[in-house]
């Protein structure tokens, strides 16, 4: 991801969570859209010491391109989809979903109708969550390759945003 525009869709705490390993990652500048700016611009300040990060609402996001679009937003838990517009996607954008379902999530959906290169959804955030609670209760750290390599949409794109907790 080094050299990359990330997106990060929503402003809560699956978004603080990852912000430290997407920078690790050496990103050319992270951008939190959100519902409400005042909660994006929150997080804007608490990790302007990692890079180049900003903020703006879902509706200020037109004419703008993204290598990686993370939705971190709960909306598709409740079967919603915030009205993003298309054009921050491209044949080369990975769009990659926190929450994951057996089904296509509405985000998942909309990336696909929109021309993302490719799209996964977070399976690969649950297990490195799990590995990282087995790590903290017994002390051994799972190796998590082979749950992922059987995971819906393997391998490639869930493998790519392997996300291990800080």
């Amino acid at each position: 991801l080094a050299g990359t525009r990330i997106l990060i869709l929503g402003a809560g705490g699956a978004t603080r969570g990852i912000i430290p390993a997407l920078f690790d990652t050496k990103p050319r500048d992270v951008m939190i859209a959100n519902r409400t700016v005042d909660r994006a611009q929150t997080l804007v300040q608490d990790f302007r010491m990692l890079g180049k990060i900003s903020a703006c609402q879902f509706q200020e996001l037109g004419g703008q391109a993204f290598n990686l679009v993370i939705n971190a937003t709960s909306a598709g838990l409740r079967g919603e989809m915030p009205p993003f517009p298309g054009s921050i996607l491209g044949p080369e954008t990975l769009c990659y979903d926190l929450s994951y379902a057996m089904q296509d999530t509405p985000f998942v959906k909309w990336a696909k109708e929109n021309g993302a290169g490719r799209v996964a959804q977070g399976w690969g955030m649950l297990v490195e969550q799990a590995a990282e609670s087995f790590y903290a209760w017994r002390g051994v750290r799972p190796d998590t390759r082979p749950v992922i390599a059987r995971l819906p949409g393997s391998p490639g794109a869930t493998d790519t945003m392997k996300m291990r907790l800080a």
